[in-house]
């Protein structure tokens, strides 16, 4: 590759580096390329990246960005997953296919400043994403207003069925 090529890759993923809100470190070693497509299209459809950059060029693409705490953990061959709409998202597709494929691993990832290892990769993974937090929420917030609806309907409904037996018994 050359120079000037370097530069543009440089200076491309320093810009996604910087809008992503989260990059995790992956090793992939003995993933075949059927699996590796497999994980890079659910990636895709999640609008995740995923891409296996040399370390010297990431090193320098991530210098002065949140993410800049993960370069002393550059080392050997390395694939990135980012996403600048959600921080869960990719975490639970890199979860759901290390369990699968024992040669992918998630080594740590960089968000907001911060490093989360492994372990608290995992717990992202049981959060709920922004979808299910919205409907939970307006589930949470419909639910009173339906059971006063019922409240309120149920003494009539009673009344009615006490008023309807009565004149049932009374020839």
């Amino acid at each position: 590759m050359k120079r000037e090529d370097k530069r543009e890759v440089v200076a491309d993923l320093q810009q996604r580096m910087r809008q992503a809100k989260v990059a995790i470190l992956t090793r992939f070693s003995g993933l075949n390329v059927q699996r590796m497509t497999q994980l890079r299209r659910e990636l895709r459809k999640a609008d995740v990246e995923y891409r296996i950059i040399k370390n010297t060029l990431f090193r320098l693409a991530i210098q002065g960005t949140d993410k800049e705490l993960l370069s002393p953990r550059l080392e050997g061959p390395i694939g990135v997953a980012w996403s600048d709409k959600d921080v869960v998202g990719p975490a639970k597709i890199l979860a759901k296919y290390a369990k699968d494929f024992a040669e992918l691993q998630i080594l740590i990832a960089a968000s907001d400043g911060r490093l989360w290892d492994a372990k608290a990769i995992q717990t992202w993974v049981t959060l709920p994403n922004l979808e299910e937090l919205r409907a939970k929420i307006l589930g949470m917030i419909q639910a009173p207003a339906s059971k006063l609806a019922r409240l309120l309907n149920t003494p009539g409904t009673q009344m009615a069925q006490v008023l309807k037996a009565r004149s049932e018994q009374t020839p």
